[in-house]
């Protein structure tokens, strides 16, 4: 069973780490269109993303880890964040959990699964959602080069008729792509049933994100008993 994260300071610091985890001041965007899905935009990633892609570069040469899926699954995935030893994943974790709690205005937070995505060139991710959580998050390490600036390519995609903006023309009829804009240091958070995917990453330097399934409270069993757990 998974074990409930303890409430948060906003001001907590994680080691070495010198930034909030909340800084003073910082607000996230609602994108159009109904379910909510929020985009914040933080500035303080010199402090920690040098520490971060390196973790994460080592720890994708270890294989109780890492796993290399193929190119449909996204990739390369290291899991569990709190399970690093690193003080800059402990800090972008303790950042998605707060989001989640300013967001929904909850006390209360129990992360079900964690992980990094590596992607390299071709690799992408199929049309899915998440099982086993109220919200999913995903945060911008490094979105790699960008070959192809005017298309998809390599951009995170929600494609659901249930989200009200991907239904331009019609209700409940799907014509339209929303792709929010995620840069290094962006992180959305949205409802984790909403169907989203990752367009075929055309660029050179890894693409780097973090994602999360996260709810109120802890959901029973393992998330790994089901394949939608590991997708992101």
């Amino acid at each position: 069973m998974t074990t409930p994260v303890q409430a948060i300071d906003s001001q907590d610091r994680s080691g070495p780490v010198p930034s909030p985890v909340w800084p003073p001041g910082q607000t996230w965007q609602t994108l159009p269109g109904r379910p909510p899905v929020l985009l914040a935009h933080f500035t303080d990633t010199a402090a920690y993303h040098a520490g971060l892609i390196a973790r994460i570069q080592a720890l994708e040469n270890d294989e109780e880890m890492s796993k290399r899926y193929v190119r449909v699954v996204s990739g390369t995935k290291v899991h569990h964040l709190d399970r690093w030893n690193s003080p800059e994943a402990d800090f972008i974790n303790q950042r998605a959990i707060e989001f989640f709690k300013r967001a929904l205005r909850l006390k209360a937070a129990c992360v079900d699964l964690s992980w990094a995505t590596v992607y390299r060139t071709g690799d992408y991710t199929a049309p899915h959602s998440h099982l086993r959580a109220q919200a999913s998050i995903v945060y911008c390490v490094d979105p790699g080069d960008d070959p192809r600036p005017d298309t998809p390519d390599g951009k995170l995609c929600f494609v659901d008729p249930r989200y009200t903006t991907c239904c331009n023309l019609e209700p409940n009829r799907m014509t339209y792509i929303v792709i929010p804009d995620m840069r290094a240091g962006s992180m959305v958070l949205f409802p984790a049933e909403l169907v989203h995917c990752v367009n075929p990453y055309a660029g050179k330097r890894p693409r780097i994100t973090l994602s999360w399934n996260i709810s109120q409270n802890p959901v029973p069993g393992s998330p790994f008993d089901i394949m939608s757990g590991e997708t992101a």
